[in-house]
């Protein structure tokens, strides 16, 4: 589908918009600015093969959807984002074969660029979450299926190891942050789906189990925090 759907903070209702992505697709990836919501990559029905390199923004102030005109520069999908206050990165990905590609989109002029640095192994079906200075790109399908968390520092855009894993290798998984925590939840861990969280603390980079799981193993799933 390209239904875009609003969930109201305020008293946590739902509703529709008006105003949906331009085309149907699945498996994308999405970060946002203060004034923006920026839709990249996915597969584009019903084709297999159709994966795109689109960019789409929602615009806050009015939820109008619009393409940027700078796109990802590559087709791919099962790709994951993460932003800092002036840029969003666009990592990893699959499109015949994986990619390891991370694409910059500046928020003040809405050009994308490459920082230079990619991930250290092509890497699709993974999750990502930001603190104020650092993306963590986690877990994913190489193949196999991996529990590496990788760091992106937003000063320089380098890549390292922050020396903590995931304590399991899934992919498909979600991941949602606080300002002290990243949670990746979920996903798929062969041979079966999981229900575990995993809580990445930003302050020393360590990971643990907060002791509470999805009430249900799932795959496949997204995450939102206010």
């Amino acid at each position: 589908v390209s239904t875009i759907d609003r969930l109201d903070f305020s008293n946590e209702t739902t509703s529709a918009p008006g105003n949906n992505l331009p085309q149907i697709r699945k498996s994308l990836a999405a970060t946002s600015s203060n004034s923006y919501g920026y839709f990249g990559g996915g597969r584009v029905e019903p084709s297999p093969f159709n994966t795109v390199c689109t960019i789409e923004r929602l615009d806050f102030s009015n939820e109008t959807t619009s393409t940027l005109g700078n796109n990802l520069s590559q087709n791919r999908r099962f790709l994951a984002a993460v932003s800092s206050s002036s840029y969003g990165y666009f990592g990893g990905g699959y499109s015949f074969p994986y990619r390891s590609t991370i694409d910059r989109l500046d928020f003040s002029n809405e050009t994308t660029s490459a920082p230079g640095n990619n991930l250290p192994q092509a890497t699709n079906r993974l999750a990502a979450v930001s603190s104020s200075s650092y993306g963590y790109f986690g877990g994913g399908f190489t193949p196999p299926s991996v529990c590496t968390i990788n760091r992106l520092d937003f000063s320089n855009e380098t890549l390292s190891l922050p020396g903590n894993g995931l304590p399991q290798a899934r992919n498909t998984l979600a991941a949602v942050s606080s300002s002290s925590y990243g949670y990746f939840g979920g996903g798929y861990a062969p041979p079966t789906n999981v229900c575990t969280i995993d809580r990445l603390d930003f302050s020393n980079e360590t990971t643990s189990a907060p002791g509470n799981g999805l009430p249900q193993a799932r795959s496949g799933l997204a995450a939102v925090s206010n």
